[in-house]
């Protein structure tokens, strides 16, 4: 915008960048659920910010970011066009939570991204999808699969030669930790789970990094409390939820 002055006989001509009116702003919120399950490894959160000022025709998308779920609650910040807001408009925030093709959460009240929230931001809660896993998550069994460990407690299975799980119909077990094999039976009762404080298992001398991972896999099976499978996926996690090992389905 291009602005001129004359005073005196002398002509100033003031240059406004143009950038100004199209100065970025953020929307910073956290986004959670209220089912105590775990999320897949590749669970993402899809945030988007909408217009909804007309009654007859669909809402206007104006900002979307797509975010990998490292946490529960997520905190992100979202980053929109201010010159595209209106103060006479109405706006939404909506979210849900992906795995792969599956939406397994989302977002089901209204959520004015521009009320009065502070400098904190705000928080939103999602629902379970109907047809997402998370609904059916507990109705799949985890018996006769061999499940590969591909994440314990946080760390990626490094090599092409993963633990192994096997669960048959009356919850005995057989793990492969690496190196060794080992031997017993689970308690469950629903969807909670343990695995025994003592089993059987081969004493075979291992190379030091495969001797390390087996001790991580025996060292999580302990805080194992409660699992959530996801089509190919299955979860094990401690008494507070938190993930104690990723495993996938190996295919026969």
């Amino acid at each position: 915008m291009r602005r001129v002055i004359q005073s005196l006989g002398v002509v100033f001509c003031l240059v406004m960048p143009l950038n100004q009116a199209f100065a970025q702003s953020t929307i910073d919120v956290a986004v959670s659920y209220r089912e105590r399950i775990a999320l897949p490894p590749v669970a993402a959160l899809h945030l988007e910010l909408i217009d909804t000022s007309s009654a007859t025709a669909a809402a206007t998308p104006l900002a979307s970011q797509q975010y990998r779920m490292t946490a529960v609650p997520m905190r992100v910040t979202l980053h929109y066009d201010a010159a595209l807001i209106s103060p006479e408009a109405a706006y939404s925030l909506t979210a849900s939570i992906w795995a792969g093709d599956d939406r397994i959460f989302q977002s089901t009240e209204r959520y004015d991204p521009f009320s009065d929230t502070g400098d904190a931001g705000f928080e939103m809660i999602l629902s379970a999808s109907g047809n997402g896993d998370a609904a059916f998550a507990t109705r799949q069994t985890i018996t006769g699969v061999e499940w590969a460990v591909t994440e314990v407690a946080g760390e990626p299975w490094p090599n092409d030669d993963p633990a192994t799980l096997i669960i048959d119909a009356e919850m005995n077990f057989a793990l492969f930790g690496g190196c060794n094999r080992f031997v017993g039976q689970l308690l469950r009762l629903d969807r909670q789970i343990a695995f025994p404080a003592q089993f059987a298992g081969t004493m075979m001398a291992c190379s030091d990094g495969v001797e390390q991972l087996e001790r991580s896999v025996l060292a999580a099976l302990p805080r194992v409390a409660s699992y959530v499978r996801y089509r190919t996926g299955l979860v094990m996690m401690d008494a507070d939820g938190v993930a104690m090992m990723h495993l996938t389905e190996r295919p026969e």
